[in-house]
């Protein structure tokens, strides 16, 4: 076949070969003041070089792009430089030298550069092991660059240890990777680490537009800080971003341009998106989510943008500056007026809400439908009042108790086993036999207990009754107290309903549990004794209740009254309904009638205090008390940190 004829009016325009060099490799740092960000690197390894404490072998680790081979190349180009370092620079290489220009030109014999991604088995680490006595020629160091070293095999690394350990004096080995996690930590102890951190935003923008300048672009600031901030901390993607860029839009580089050129989002429309938020426009945000699609836009990175826009609101309500705000001058006003209208912890709600979209649709679910939902949210959420401030409110308007009737009374903790055990007992009067208050008319607020399922012998001494005035006046502002138990007058069968729950709320509930009134009180010891026969005789007939019986006590005693302890509240109730079957086994047992029995939930020694969840305590309270149910529910009211 004849060969193709020429096109003369191609040939004119076409650039020599080899004229166009992307900028990441054109303007690749030559010396260690070249290096963007990585200071701390740079100056220790020129000192190593000056001092002549070179290590045999470095780990540089860092982010993706950020400079940890060409730090690798820098140091090989240094070590070998043939200028005396009395003529050079803080030991910079000179570039002049015959070991800088091979070097530079891809000449260098003595600086082997190995992709362990594609280079990592056995034979591989043999290969180089071998390779390693061969000393350098007419330089003083051979150079081994091993980029990626973290996808070597275990194997692999284990065959370069010795060689690590005791290397020839010519070998420098000069590791780069962007997980050292997966680097054996016996290579790891037998190198120097050096850790490149992520390139800043101001520090890309910075290298950018000398670049620009240099390559005679013209680009606004808007344009710099969108590839700057696309970038993710890396210059080398900022640098793939910006001849891209040129590419788009010519030697003119305008951020609005640029934005729908590269499909960006714009930040009016996460402006606008926040803006509907506080206006609960539903409506407003469903008809962004269909021009996004219509557009085109990708809805992942939509709801990451949305997320890193609700954070910089955040920052500038929570520091009241705009100084963690990586952006221009005209878009940090925008957020010092945004944030105007926001709390902090609102701001927290949306940003939990974007995050959970943003880890949704990275799972694979409908991408559309979550980003509405989460915009949905967003537009429902109520303003949130912290319940100090709700408190203050309160007080402020004379409110001493909550909009819905709350029976107030004391919280009476469950007695303790040292209290149970003391001569005295607790502190406060048996509840067993109380006798309720009665108001003006005599007619009893509080009925009082049912009568006990066997009549007590007329032997047994009388249960002291409340010392408690009956005129004595409720605690009627405590706010906070575990509802009183109520029972109706004429229930049939006299069980009490409690209105908490909570340990608070077991102690009253012990009000209406049924107490076992017969002879005497026995001595304790004799009760004790016999508790493992009762036992026995109650698992004859009921394995479940003796089950129970087993995880009882007799921990004490009460004014003539047996306590015996049980693990919870449904344990003292089940045993408490079969008081009677306890009793008549406790009879048998020690051959003489059943002193007086009550079962309850005997309290936990103190311990030390941990400190719990302030939401978590805040779902408990709401669950006891319907007044903070109605803080929760009807005035959004959160935890407050001081």
């Amino acid at each position: 076949m004849d060969p193709l004829p020429a096109r003369p009016d191609l040939a004119d325009d076409a650039p020599p070969e080899g004229r166009y060099v992307v900028a990441a490799r054109k303007y690749r740092p030559q010396t260690f003041g070249e290096l963007v960000a990585q200071d701390h690197v740079a100056q220790t390894l020129r000192n190593a070089v000056t001092h002549h404490r070179l290590a045999h072998a470095y780990l540089f680790s860092g982010p993706r792009g950020v400079g940890k081979t060409t730090a690798a190349r820098l140091l090989a180009k240094a070590v070998n430089c043939q200028t005396p370092l009395s003529e050079r620079d803080d030991a910079e290489p000179c570039r002049t030298c015959d070991a800088c220009v091979s070097f530079e030109e891809g000449r260098a014999l003595n600086v082997i550069e190995i992709d362990a991604a594609s280079n990592r088995g056995v034979d591989d680490a043999r290969e180089l092991r071998e390779t390693v006595r061969i000393p350098p020629q007419g330089a003083r160091k051979k150079v081994y660059i091993l980029d990626e070293v973290h996808m070597f095999t275990k194997d692999a690394f284990n065959v370069l240890l010795k060689t690590l350990e005791e290397p020839p004096a010519h070998a420098l080995f000069i590791f780069a990777t962007t997980e050292p996690h997966k680097v054996l930590p016996t290579i790891l102890s037998r190198c120097q680490r050096f850790d490149f951190r992520r390139i800043a935003v101001g520090e890309i923008v910075t290298r950018l537009r000398e670049i620009a300048g240099a390559e005679g672009v013209e680009a606004d600031e808007e344009a710099l800080m969108l590839i700057a901030r696309r970038a993710d901390g890396a210059l080398r993607d900022a640098l793939s971003l910006f001849d891209q860029s040129v590419a788009l839009c010519g030697m003119t580089l305008d951020g609005t341009e640029l934005r729908t050129a590269l499909g960006v989002v714009s930040s009016d429309v996460f402006f606008a998106v926040t803006s509907r938020a506080a206006a609960h426009d539903r409506a407003g945000m469903l008809d962004a989510v269909e021009r996004l699609v219509r557009r085109g836009i990708d809805l992942t990175e939509f709801v990451g943008g949305l997320t890193e826009h609700v954070r910089d609101l955040l920052a500038v309500t929570a520091t009241g500056s705009t100084d963690l705000v990586e952006a221009t001058g005209a878009t940090r006003a925008k957020y010092a007026a945004a944030a105007e209208a926001w709390t902090e912890t609102d701001l927290l709600h949306l940003l939990m809400v974007a995050d959970e979209a943003a880890q949704a649709m990275r799972e694979g679910r409908a991408p559309r439908l979550t980003l509405e939902l989460a915009l949905l949210r967003m537009a429902s959420m109520t303003p949130v009042v912290d319940l100090d401030s709700l408190m203050r409110r309160l007080e402020a308007m004379g409110t001493s108790q909550p909009a819905t009737p709350v029976a107030p009374s004391v919280a009476r903790p469950a007695p303790t086993r040292q209290q149970l055990e003391s001569p005295e007992g607790p502190s406060e009067q048996p509840r067993g036999r109380r006798e309720p208050p009665r108001d003006d008319g005599g007619d009893p607020v509080f009925p009082s207990e049912p009568p006990p399922s066997r009549p007590a012998p007329p032997s047994a001494p009388a249960e002291p009754r409340d010392s408690t005035p009956a005129d004595a006046p409720a605690a009627a502002h405590d706010l906070f107290g575990q509802p009183a138990l109520r029972r109706r007058a004429g229930d049939p069968d006299g069980d009490a309903s409690a209105s908490g729950d909570g340990a608070a709320g077991a102690a009253e509930a012990e009000l209406a549990l049924p107490v076992r009134a017969q002879a005497p009180a026995l001595p304790l010891g004799r009760v004790r004794d016999a508790w493992p026969g009762v036992i026995a005789r109650v698992e004859r007939d009921n394995v479940a209740l003796a089950a129970l019986l087993h995880t009882a006590d007799v921990c004490g005693e009460q004014r003539g009254t047996v306590v015996i302890s049980a693990p919870d509240a449904f344990a003292r109730d089940t045993l408490a309904r079969a008081i009677d079957a306890i009793g008549t086994a406790l009879e048998a047992e020690m051959g003489a009638p059943s002193p007086p029995l009550r079962f309850t939930v005997v309290a936990p020694e103190p311990e030390t205090v941990r400190l719990s969840d302030p939401f978590e305590r805040l779902r408990e309270l709401s669950q006891e008390h319907p007044f903070f149910r109605v803080l929760a529910e009807r005035f959004g009211a959160v935890p407050h940190f001081p």
